[in-house]
């Protein structure tokens, strides 16, 4: 009889707790589990593999001899309503690191063509003014006046001219091709990785598309800070700050971009209730309704009182409305190019493809890094390139 793999109580230990288990409840499947994390164990190549697959932890990490350090001090990130997760789940930490892979792939390529660091990261302090900001951000980025105002296609205009600035933009409902591991968006809506050459935004694709228009700009706000969700204190600009100070000025340039102030108070119809206006406001300029209602509040356009009251029936719809749009989702299918190509930013795909087709790097590599292969890949380039 084949010698099983030796693995560390503690590893066990560690792997239920990363995938937000218990043992009790893996017990039915697992009939040694709780001999597994109380005493080192020999483990088969199938008891580790479905082990592995239960747990959603790389087969790998069970021949640690302690947990792993994934430490990745995500303090903050875009949530719905900005609820506070105490633990990021596996979902997320596995697109995390699946996100940072491409990073570093894009900063070696572009540091091998000759490009230089971005000056926009980490150019601007939260001691800025938010109204200048905005200016400046929408100005570096070709953006017309109410470039977004009666817009139907405002996200992808905005996804284009950031993608043009060389910040890469990626979004996905899923972690890489498995639909079964589905990304809340309860737990998060954005996150951006700060790097000098390549910074990186990328959007929960389950989220609504106004709602991900203001993470867009939200991120950019992040990006010209130079300061990550990652919060390692090392942000190009040394400022000391608090969260809470941090994401309110990102919240208000953000806004300033899609809704500045003079739009908004020339939008705002007094012979119309709160409601309806709020209503026409995020149609007009494709922006969410609960962004809208937070600016009218903030700019004392309404008070206190009206706006928790309306807030919360936005919030309660936004709500609905985003588990309706899943369940769409669900039924239609949709078609495989069209949804992994729009999960794709166009340069990283095309710098993939020339890389590999220039011998430097392996077909294997661009495959991992595109998230298909063979046939399936070629047509998915081919894809992505006709966008572009």
């Amino acid at each position: 009889m084949a010698k099983g793999i030796t693995v560390k109580p503690i590893i066990i230990q560690w792997a239920i707790q990363s995938a937000g288990k218990d043992v009790s409840g893996l017990s039915d499947k697992f009939d040694k589990i709780d001999k597994w994390t109380s005493e080192e164990s020999e483990l088969t190549v199938s008891e580790l593999n479905k082990l592995s697959k239960e747990l959603r932890i790389p087969f790998g990490y069970f021949f640690l001899g302690e947990p792993p350090d994934e430490d990745i001090q995500l303090l903050k990130y875009r949530t719905v309503d900005n609820e506070d997760q105490a633990k990021p789940s596996r979902e997320l930490i596995d697109t995390i690191k699946y996100m940072e892979k491409r990073q570093s792939f894009m900063r070696d390529a572009l540091i091998e063509d000759g490009f230089l660091p971005h000056e926009f990261v980490g150019c601007a302090t939260i001691n800025d003014n938010p109204e200048n900001l905005a200016t400046k951000i929408t100005q570096e980025l070709k953006l017309k006046k109410n470039w977004n105002k009666n817009n139907p296609g405002t996200f992808n205009v905005l996804r284009e001219a950031i993608s043009n600035l060389g910040i890469l933009v990626m979004q996905n409902g899923v972690v890489g091709n498995n639909n079964h591991r589905v990304l809340n968006v309860a737990e998060f809506r954005a996150f951006v990785l700060i790097d000098p050459y390549v910074p990186l935004i990328f959007l929960n694709a389950r989220d609504s598309e106004n709602a991900k228009v203001f993470s867009l700009s939200h991120e950019l706000v992040h990006i010209w800070l130079g300061v990550d969700e990652l919060y390692n204190d090392n942000f190009a600009t040394n400022q000391t700050f608090n969260n809470s100070k941090l994401e309110s000025f990102c919240n208000e340039v953000a806004a300033e971009i899609l809704l500045p102030l003079k739009s908004l108070q020339l939008a705002f119809n007094p012979q119309y209730d709160v409601y309806t206006n709020i209503k026409d406001i995020a149609k007009t300029f494709h922006v969410s309704e609960l962004v809208v209602c937070i600016r009218l509040k903030a700019k004392k356009i309404i008070g206190n009182k009206m706006f928790d009251e309306v807030y919360a029936n936005l919030l309660t719809e936004m709500r609905d409305n985003l588990l309706g749009k899943q369940l769409q989702e669900k039924k239609s299918g949709g078609d495989y190019y069209a949804t992994s190509g729009s999960r794709l930013d166009t340069r990283f795909a095309t710098t993939v493809s020339r890389k590999a087709r220039e011998g430097r790097i392996l077909y294997t590599e661009a495959y991992e890094l595109i998230g298909a292969k063979g046939k399936t890949y070629d047509n998915l380039i081919k894809y992505v390139e006709g966008r572009a």
